[in-house]
């Protein structure tokens, strides 16, 4: 089920600047017991995306409710939001600055595959893709519609049993997964990559990071080199829909540890919103 605009649809124009030239942001909002999770930090970073792109979006406080009045009534359900800058008014990738935002809004069954984010920790292998991110510190961050080098990393794991895949930047920095964000442990304690050059800034990435400080135990967001995965202890990765993931096989290297990745679970669980 979708809307557009707040209109049951599943049409958009030809012309709208998202389909033309990927001229938009989303998010992807777990809903658990008819309640929308994290919305406050889903909102936050979807405002950030309209500042430094442009896009003449500003009732976040209606949209607010519009997400929330689309996740009542199910038990668990995914709720997808692509915000455009709207049907282009003339022809070229430069905006004419008059556009009418266009909202999207989608409601989707949960995963069979997937646990829900207050299940137990599920362990799995992670590769490292052959397909580079390109830098760009004026996206970076940003979790705006274009995502074909996602798109091609996803591809790469067809036909194996892997769900995910370790991003390196065209620098050669680690970035984090396809759809994910990483954490890694070694002597020093937790790091997240930097996400200066490239890479979407994640909503539990973000939590975690946050709550991390509350309890002592400081994240350091820093440029981590992919020879760094070799001397990882631990190792995690963090989104909506997953929570928290410990990954038991990193670039082919077992990693037995977990205990990092169950603090960051429970503080998950206590800052739940």
């Amino acid at each position: 089920m979708s809307w557009v605009n707040g209109l049951p649809s599943d049409q958009v124009a030809s012309v709208d600047r998202g389909l033309q030239y990927g001229d938009g942001l989303f998010e992807t909002v777990t809903c658990i017991d008819g309640r929308p999770r994290w919305l406050e930090w889903h909102l936050r970073r979807l405002r950030r995306g309209c500042e430094r792109l442009g896009i003449g979006f500003h009732d976040f406080e209606s949209l607010g409710k519009e997400i929330t009045a689309r996740a009542e009534g199910s038990s668990r359900c995914i709720l997808k939001l692509i915000l455009t800058r709207g049907n282009a008014v003339r022809r070229g990738y430069r905006p004419a600055g008059d556009e009418a935002p266009t909202r999207i809004l989608s409601r989707h069954a949960w995963p069979t595959d997937s646990a829900a984010p207050s299940a137990s920790i599920a362990d799995f292998p992670v590769a490292v893709s052959g397909v580079r991110l390109g830098i760009n510190p004026q996206l970076a961050g940003l979790k705006h519609l274009n995502r074909l080098e996602q798109v091609l990393a996803q591809q790469e794991l067809r036909g194996t049993a892997r769900e995910e895949a370790l991003m390196l930047s065209s620098a050669g920095h680690v970035i984090g997964g396809s759809m994910s964000n990483l954490f890694l442990v070694d002597e020093a304690g937790l790091s997240t990559p930097s996400l200066e050059d490239c890479g979407v800034a994640g909503v539990v990435r973000e939590l975690v990071c946050a709550v991390a400080v509350r309890h002592g135990r400081p994240v350091r967001i820093r440029r981590i080199e992919a020879a760094e995965l070799g001397l990882a202890r631990e190792a995690f990765l963090t989104n909506v829909r997953w929570g928290v993931r410990s990954i038991s096989e990193l670039a082919g290297r077992a990693l037995e540890q977990r205990t990092q990745a169950q603090l960051a679970r429970g503080w998950l669980d206590a800052a739940r919103a």
